[in-house]
């Protein structure tokens, strides 16, 4: 304890000031500390602090026009902060600052005093400037997750879209209108394939969304080039156990297995079975169609192959055969899950 005076056994207000937790000065009026309590000698740094001027304790480069804010605050004393709205700093005896927060209020005796309460609000500072940190970042992942649903539920969809209706444009053109076209088909793909791993970087929620709707999106899509709509049936907990990977390369094979439909099988119906098997999710698609390719029209470009890529990417499968009683065509995908 820093005091003036002692005496055996001081007051107990004296002795609670003393052991507050803030840093207290009491200053006269020629701006020379006349007491100071342990935390503000903590705080400071300095190992004595009576007869020093308070403006000591001030930062240099505000220290030229202190003394003329005394004698302002001496003039019309009242109980108030300091500096309020401003960022204030506590000068310490190793040159460095302290972040502070304080408040004045004057002590009239023989002559006028002034109470300064002093708080170290270093902490709480850097507690705010976390937390701010953690508002941008959130709103930063609030925006992300923004765009990549917007790209997973808008853009990707109208890709889709396109890539369906050139197939049907194709199925009913020349051939060499339809080689031209099946390279857009491609390019689309490319573009679809481009925007997934964009979606995925951005670690949207939207590849999370349910299952069953995303299918349904693509069914109907589909139906708009098939002109009749397909029924669609899940069976077990496929949406619980796929990864966003495989989720998404299975609705874009879903997407091109209708497409061929449309594209090739001059098919009245069509059928898509999602299920779990063994370890697996099987995507089984029926048609009452023409058949399965031969060897050379799948050679050509039908979209067989990349269906088969898709899947062996995750070391799946993906095969193609005729339907029951030899009428129309089953293509079953299969990846692990």
């Amino acid at each position: 304890m820093e005091r003036t005076s002692h005496s055996p056994r001081p007051p107990i207000a004296l002795h609670a000031v003393e052991h507050a937790p803030d840093g207290v000065l009491i200053v006269d009026s020629a701006g020379s500390i006349v007491y100071a309590n342990r935390a503000m000698v903590a705080m400071t740094g300095y190992p004595r602090l009576i007869g020093k001027s308070v403006d000591d304790l001030v930062p240099e480069s505000a220290r030229g026009r202190h003394a003329g804010l005394r004698k302002q605050y001496e003039r019309a004393p009242t109980r108030r902060p300091m500096g309020s709205g401003l960022s204030l700093t506590l000068h310490r005896a190793d040159g460095g600052e302290t972040p502070v927060e304080i408040a004045l209020s004057p002590l009239q005796l023989d002559e006028t005093f002034v109470i300064t309460v002093v708080r170290d609000v270093s902490e709480r500072l850097e507690a705010e400037s976390r937390l701010n940190a953690a508002h941008e970042q959130l709103a930063l992942v609030e925006e992300r997750e923004r765009i990549g649903r917007d790209l997973h539920d808008v853009v990707l969809q109208h890709l889709y879209g396109m890539g369906l209706t050139l197939q049907a444009v194709a199925a009913s053109a020349g051939p060499e209108v339809a080689s031209r076209l099946d390279q857009v088909v491609e390019d689309v793909d490319r573009v679809i394939s481009e925007v997934r791993t964009i979606v995925f970087t951005l670690g949207t929620r939207g590849a999370s969304a349910a299952l069953g709707p995303q299918l349904a999106d693509v069914v109907a899509l589909a139906s708009r080039v098939l002109g009749f709509t397909p029924t669609l049936r899940l069976e077990g907990p496929v949406d619980s156990v796929l990864t966003d990977e495989v989720r998404t390369e299975m609705i874009a094979s879903m997407r091109e297995a209708l497409g061929n439909v449309a594209r090739h099988a001059d098919a009245s119906t069509a059928h898509v079975v999602v299920s779990v098997e063994g370890g697996q999710v099987v995507m089984t698609v029926t048609d009452d169609g023409v058949g399965p390719p031969d060897a050379d029209q799948i050679r050509a470009g039908n979209g067989l192959v990349n269906l088969a890529q898709r899947a062996a990417a995750f070391g799946g499968t993906c095969s193609l055969e005729p339907g029951p009683n030899g009428q129309g065509a089953v293509l079953r995908w299969s990846a692990p899950f």
